[in-house]
């Protein structure tokens, strides 16, 4: 027996001599602060969280840790809002370039839209094409405007270059997304292609831009155009503006919310 308490002597006065709870505690707070110097916040966030539940009953650690957390989602959430103002400017600084030919009208409704300087109702009322309809949210979408002296009773469109062609889907008449109207011998027909009914064809003319694109009204009748190079501009720009304007919003939508969480953290 005396043999054994021998033996077991040196093993007790390791495990006497140890890191005291106190002391295991501050090495985990100052890992969580070396972590969080070095940029990574959720490392530490997570050494905190282990720390404050281990170690509840050193209540001076715990606050220490508490204080931390606090400290490292301020920090984090200052990032990104840092990385939030830098993605703003850069996609400001996309939009520019494709805006000098849109102005911004409030002449057409109580909306304000942008307008294709070259598609301007008074520069587009006597002929037959397809307008870039755009609003400051990103919504986007493209009409088909037929003037004629006959009716043609148009309610689909394909475009087409070669061997390459976008066939729509079918809008029938509603007098709203679909509708028409006449002033003596000329006649007017608007189509609308919203929802996705455009089934492509906006993709197909930003992608094939600069070719000569074609155009055929279907309906009872048909018409078919060459589209204009300032039309084919309008929907490439448009559709780019629209992905453009709908991040600025995401991004300003997230900005405000870093701020509130913020607000909260910095009380």
């Amino acid at each position: 027996m005396t043999n054994k308490l021998l033996l077991l002597l040196p093993i007790l006065l390791i495990i006497s001599c140890g890191p005291s709870r106190q002391e295991q505690a501050q090495e985990k707070l100052a890992e969580a602060i070396s972590l969080k110097d070095s940029g990574y916040f959720n490392m530490a966030k997570l050494k905190l969280d282990s720390l404050i539940h281990e170690f509840k009953d050193l209540p001076e650690e715990a606050d220490s840790a508490k204080a931390l957390l606090t400290e490292i989602n301020i920090s984090e959430q200052t990032r990104n809002l840092q990385f939030l103002d830098s993605a703003l400017v850069a996609q400001e600084a996309l939009l520019e370039p494709l805006m000098k030919n849109f102005i911004l009208s409030d002449e057409y409704g109580s909306t304000k839209i942008l307008i294709h300087k070259r598609q301007k109702p008074e520069n587009s009322f006597n002929r037959t094409f397809l307008r870039a309809h755009l609003n400051q949210s990103g919504d986007f979408f493209i009409s088909s405007r037929y003037h004629g002296t006959k009716w043609i009773y148009h309610q689909q469109i394909k475009v087409y270059y070669k061997n390459q062609s976008v066939l729509s889907e079918i809008v029938k008449e509603d007098g709203f997304n679909n509708r028409r109207f006449e002033d003596g011998e000329f006649k007017w027909e608007i189509v609308n292609y919203k929802d996705g009914k455009d089934n492509g064809i906006v993709d197909f003319i930003a992608n094939n831009w600069d070719s000569p694109l074609r155009v055929q009204f279907m309906g009872k009748g048909y018409e078919y155009i060459i589209m204009e190079k300032f039309d084919r501009e309008a929907i490439r720009d448009g559709y780019e503006i629209s992905f453009i304007l709908k991040e600025i919003d995401r991004i300003k939508t997230e900005k405000t919310r870093v701020l509130q969480t913020l607000q909260k953290l910095e009380r």
